[in-house]
C-alpha cells in the first residue's frame, strides 16, 4: 500500500512540477535499489 502511496505521489506531482517529480522518483528508485522498501509494504 505505501507503495503504491509513493507512487501516486509521484504521478500528482508529475501534473504540477515535472522538476520536483524527477526529483522524488529518483529518490525513490534509489531507495528501492538499496533495498529500502517503504514501510507497509514488506
Amino acid at each position: 500500500m505505501a507503495l503504491t502511496r509513493k507512487l501516486l505521489v509521484i504521478t500528482a506531482a508529475a501534473k504540477h512540477d515535472l522538476a520536483d517529480a524527477a526529483r522524488r522518483l529518483e529518490a525513490f528508485t534509489a531507495d528501492l535499489d538499496e533495498g529500502r522498501i517503504p514501510e507497509g509494504d514488506r
